[in-house]
């Protein structure tokens, strides 16, 4: 009973509150009331507009950063093929020049084929010769005929 006594006092003074106020005042309270609520309006829009513009630049600075990474990246793949290439250049010229020393001795061994098979094409060539000298050569008197064919006694 307590309670509804202080609910129902309670009740009495808002409404005895509510109709001391004068019109003019009411008004002027509900014109500020609106003036804060357009201001508040204006304000929030504008705060969720700074909103927007930050989230896309968060947007930006993050395809930044991964730019950047991937170019790192693609940075440290061609510094490493880089590397791998400059092993394989390293590794190509001592092949090289190990080809080239070959080719140097094979040239050399060329050349001394070249100046034997000169000195057996002499040799040849002059055994030649004396083989067809003695076919032609009278057989010496005295000689037996066996020696004249070509036989060795």
């Amino acid at each position: 009973m307590r309670h509804l006594l202080v609910a129902w006092s309670v009740a009495w003074l808002g409404v005895g509150c509510a109709a001391t106020i004068p019109p003019e005042r009411l008004q002027a309270q509900v014109s500020e009331t609106e003036r804060w609520q357009r201001e508040y309006q204006a304000e929030r829009e504008r705060t969720e507009a700074l909103a927007a513009r930050m989230a896309a630049l968060e947007s930006a600075l993050e395809e930044l950063a991964q730019e950047r990474a991937e170019a790192e990246q693609a940075r440290a793949e061609a510094e490493q093929a880089r590397a791998v290439v400059a092993d394989e250049l390293a590794r190509l010229e001592a092949e090289r020049h190990t080809l080239e020393e070959h080719n140097a001795q094979l040239l050399a061994r060329q050349r001394e084929l070249a100046a034997l098979h000169e000195e057996l094409s002499d040799v040849w060539y002059e055994s030649a010769l004396e083989r067809a000298r003695r076919r032609t050569q009278p057989p010496l008197p005295g000689a037996s005929s066996t020696e004249a064919n070509g036989a060795v006694p």
